[in-house]
């Protein structure tokens, strides 16, 4: 997998509109919250009359559409690489339940993703191989609680 130019992180809560020019009536489609995906569908494109850049996307999650001011603030480049925010195990299989543990991914270990991210019950899941020895096996990105464990 190699860093994507059409995908990106949501890094602060960000509004998503129906149409391009930020300044028309409101439309507001729904707010893109922190940590989603997000997919660009059209542009970047400048607005004339303000210095802001703004592209239309669409959600990954829900798959609505619409427009939001891209700034490196509340948006970055998706990367398939994610950092150990916290010791986590590495698991043969999706559920985390009855699966066994491949090894213990130490904190600022990178992993590289390879399916996914999948739910899992109430977590977010990634099957992912170690930079460091190229192991493979699945981890827990975020916990039921909302608690991250990996950090693209």
């Amino acid at each position: 997998a190699e860093p994507s130019s059409k995908h990106y992180c949501v890094l602060q809560d960000t509004p998503l509109t129906k149409k391009f020019p930020s300044s028309s009536s409101g439309e507001e489609v729904r707010v893109l919250t922190k940590g989603e995906a997000m997919q660009v569908l059209e542009g970047p494109k400048e607005e004339a009359f303000q210095p802001e850049t703004r592209v239309k996307g669409r959600a990954l999650s829900d798959s609505a559409v619409g427009w939001i001011t891209m700034t490196s603030s509340n948006v970055k480049p998706w990367t398939p690489y994610y950092k150990c925010k916290v010791a986590a195990p590495l698991h043969d299989q999706l559920a985390a339940e009855g699966a066994t543990v491949v090894r213990q991914v130490e904190v600022a270990e990178t992993l590289e993703l390879v399916e996914g991210p999948a739910p899992d019950g109430e977590e977010l899941r990634m099957k992912a191989r170690a930079e460091k020895d190229g192991a493979i096996g699945w981890v827990t990105i975020k916990d039921s609680k909302g608690k991250r464990f990996f950090e693209s």
